[in-house]
């Protein structure tokens, strides 16, 4: 990856990565980051020459951490077995309403770095957190989530909760980028346009500030301050010419 597109910490996080390969090599002792976004894990992948692990704890993870394996007395073990991610299941009454933001909250107010949690997985009356291991016990002494009253469990012991999704299906005049942004964020084609070029969206991951970029049918559009669409179907157009589109808002 091209090091003037990345942002400092960005290019911290590629020699970090960098030197984790270096030592895990020159040791056998395989080397593990923090929890990665789904960007800083194209960054860290890209950062290296051979191959890395990313694991966040169940398959379709979004927050990840990066291994290096290759090498190393690890390389032929499986992640769940050598991974420093554990999870913690938090159970409460099913009519109390908690949300993610209120146990990443929670969370965080305990001094715990962002970067030692992974996803926040909420359902009725449970939840599930993921997190790196040095925070395993901080987190498993936590019996209130704002005023609620909760209940940890080390491991998963429910079933894992699905990332919930809301459909949008609508038109829109072509499928460039502020077009899409236009009608994922409810907004007007002006508001998208300059969310656009002032670096508040990203398209698969990576920022992107041309507005007439084409988004293609599964682009994933993170629009800071409101949420995470993914472009899920284009089918035909309307008598009018628009183009009828369906977005699912991550929520």
């Amino acid at each position: 990856m091209d090091q003037g597109l990345l942002n400092e910490e960005e290019r911290y996080l590629s020699v970090h990565i960098a030197d984790m390969q270096r030592l895990a090599q020159k040791s056998g002792v395989p080397r593990f980051s923090a929890f990665l976004n789904e960007r800083e894990a194209i960054v860290a992948e890209r950062a290296v020459r051979g191959s890395l692990c990313f694991y966040g704890g169940y398959e379709g993870a979004m927050r990840k951490v990066c291994g290096v394996l290759e090498g190393t007395y690890a390389q032929d073990l499986p992640p769940e077995d050598i991974f420093p991610v554990q999870a913690v299941t938090f159970s409460f009454r099913k009519s109390d309403r908690l949300t993610h933001r209120d146990f990443l909250g929670a969370l965080l107010a305990l001094g715990i770095d962002r970067k030692l949690l992974g996803d926040i997985l909420v359902a009725e009356g449970y939840a599930v957190v993921f997190l790196l291991d040095t925070a395993g016990q901080l987190v498993l002494g936590v019996d209130k989530i704002g005023k609620t009253g909760v209940t940890a469990e080390s491991g998963i012991t429910k079933p894992l909760p699905e990332q919930k999704t809301q459909k949008i299906e609508t038109t829109v005049s072509s499928l460039r980028l502020d077009c899409i942004v236009s009608a994922a964020a409810n907004t007007s084609r002006e508001r998208s346009a300059a969310l656009i070029r002032s670096g508040m969206v990203n398209a698969d991951f990576s920022p992107c500030t041309n507005v007439s970029a084409e988004v293609k049918e599964n682009t994933v559009i993170s629009i800071r301050g409101s949420g995470r669409f993914r472009l899920t179907g284009i089918s035909g157009e309307t008598r009018k010419g628009r183009i009828r589109i369906t977005i699912e808002k991550y929520v």
